[in-house]
């Protein structure tokens, strides 16, 4: 018996085989998307073991990594950044050469500080901000060290 004849005879079952594989699948991804989101799942690979820890400190304990370092205007943009940082991150951990004192790339401060204006927005507008050249906030110019700190015992400054 062939593919065709079989997938005429058994067409209901193949339908029922191919929605749960499919509904599998969109789970599964689900699950993985939600659990490399967070702290603990960042916090496993060696050279992330102090952000982990001083993040765990700080104001912002209770949020997931993806909130502050991925961008949130467009779920495809959020998905390739989320991607290509994973990838990234994956490929220096194998290599081991990351720097003892990681520094966020330009272009991760700018997704930063977009989303501290996303989040912050309420009491942005008692705030005298510095603005950079493109007439943004540079909220990571004073707030460097939120939530990570400068140093292993501390945990960002608290604000509230």
């Amino acid at each position: 018996m062939n593919l065709k004849q079989y997938a005429k005879e058994h067409t209901l079952r193949c339908i029922i085989g191919a929605f749960l594989v499919g509904l599998l699948a969109v789970g599964g991804g689900m699950l993985m998307d939600k659990a490399s989101a967070s702290p603990k799942f960042c916090g496993m690979c060696h050279a992330m073991q102090h952000e982990a820890k001083t993040h765990a400190m700080s104001t912002h304990a209770d949020i997931a990594c993806v909130e502050c370092h991925l961008p949130h205007d467009n779920i495809a943009v959020y998905y390739f950044e989320k991607g290509k940082t994973g990838m990234h991150d994956t490929l220096h951990q194998v290599l081991n050469d990351y720097p003892v004192h990681i520094k966020i790339s330009d272009h991760g401060r700018d997704i930063v500080n977009a989303n501290c204006l996303r989040c912050h927005t309420s009491t942005m507008g008692s705030v005298c901000l510095d603005r950079g050249k493109d007439g943004n906030a540079n909220c990571t110019k004073c707030h460097s060290g939120m939530p990570h700190g400068s140093n292993p015992l501390e945990g960002g400054i608290r604000v509230e």
